[in-house]
């Protein structure tokens, strides 16, 4: 593989989540209905996916580091199969939720190793610069899996949601007979507990990893609870389910792939902090435009779609720089490092919306109030960095 096709590759890894999340929403009220379940514990299925990917990240990085990104990631990609065969067949809430936490377990390897690549072959901002055009190409995810979930839904019903990302699982498999090792050599002893313990508080005693590192399980929440609760907000606010809700939702994709090409260009020209709080201004703008249009009564799906497009250029800006500023200065233990991101971010993530969902509901005021306070509050915590950092001589604000 050239490096490009290596930076798209890696993309597409990092949208594995996305796409088995979001090809699964438009059969959510189905899912309810056949497996006669409520709804917010089919929203679990989210969650649970979340926070098995999250934690097997801490098996998958440090093996990589051991074994090497190849085998590792197709260890991951295998399990995922296994995962979503499983979810095919369940016959209940209970076994399909036990298919997504194994899916969940092996998609951890293909996030986090993407990420280990990146950083296995770049630095400072061609890092940042990199991810950002890797999280472009991740916009296949929330593109497409919405249309191919409705398109599968419709005829064949939700187990065949499922079988399609057996089918994805095979798909991410094929390239890695191409894929070169990047890792330059192999740490025979990054799986020993010792090892393991030195590195984390190498990663927490620095300043830059640890604050972004904390920082970074709010601003994941942010994708994770429009996952979680935009197919109930459209269902009960709007009316709008399967298909519709589909094509409505695959527009949001467009905004990440715009959001990140701009993202790249200003790398260079504000820094890697100063573009996190461009984008993050967006986000408090367009959930500040949704609360307003809701208060007003004006809100409509159409609306609300064209408003999360909007929102959809910034948020994984904010979330895609961090991440650079978490791994850029460990390239040593990249595979542990982008494990422990993961763990930080998806984990915490899965924390946090689980009540997030509660509090919103169905209700599209309820939702855009959630989605203005989180937007805020991470737009502050950023802002806080940058003032106290902005005369100090670090890469990411050069």
């Amino acid at each position: 593989m050239n490096p490009l096709a290596i930076v798209i590759y890696c993309g597409v890894l990092m949208s594995i989540s996305s796409f088995a999340i979001d090809i699964t929403l438009p059969a959510f009220p189905e899912m309810v209905a056949r497996l006669g379940s409520p709804y917010a514990t089919v929203q679990w299925t989210v969650t649970t996916y979340m926070f098995c990917a999250g934690i097997a990240q801490l098996v998958w990085g440090p093996a990589s580091d051991r074994f090497g990104r190849r085998p590792t990631l197709a260890a991951g990609l295998s399990l995922f199969l296994v995962g979503s065969v499983l979810t095919a067949l369940a016959p209940t809430i209970e076994w399909l939720l036990a298919g997504r936490a194994i899916q969940g377990f092996g998609a951890g390897a293909a996030i986090v190793l993407a990420r280990a690549v990146l950083r296995d072959l770049y630095s400072g901002q061609e890092l940042a610069r990199n991810l950002a055009l890797a999280w472009a190409f991740f916009a296949v995810g929330p593109i497409l899996a919405p249309l191919i979930g409705a398109a599968v839904l419709v005829p064949f019903g939700w187990r065949a949601v499922f079988a399609a990302l057996a089918l994805l699982g095979v798909a991410l498999l094929l390239p890695l007979l191409a894929f070169r090792e990047t890792i330059a050599k192999p740490s025979p002893d990054a799986m020993r507990p010792s090892v393991l313990r030195a590195r984390l508080v190498r990663l927490f005693v620095h300043p830059q990893s640890r604050y972004f590192l904390l920082l970074s399980g709010l601003v994941m929440s942010i994708m994770v609870f429009n996952l979680s609760a935009l197919p109930r907000v459209y269902d009960i606010s709007f009316g709008v389910t399967g298909v519709a809700f589909a094509l409505l939702f695959a527009l949001h994709g467009t905004g990440i792939v715009v959001g990140q090409l701009i993202n790249r260009r200003l790398i260079p020209v504000l820094g890697t902090v100063p573009a996190m709080l461009v984008a993050n201004a967006v986000l408090i703008l367009s959930a500040a435009l949704m609360l307003t249009f809701t208060l007003a009564g004006l809100i409509n799906a159409y609306l609300m779609s064209a408003l999360l497009v909007l929102f959809a250029t910034g948020y994984l800006v904010v979330f895609s720089n961090a991440s650079a500023l978490v791994l850029d200065p460990h390239g040593d233990i990249a595979g542990f490092a982008a494990a422990v991101l993961g763990v930080a971010s998806q984990i915490g993530a899965a924390m946090i919306v689980s009540g997030l969902v509660v509090i919103a509901g169905g209700s599209a005021l309820a939702y855009t109030t959630v989605l203005l306070c989180v937007c805020s509050a991470t737009f502050v915590l950023i802002l806080w960095w940058y003032l106290r950092h902005r005369h100090a001589k670090l890469k990411d604000l050069v």
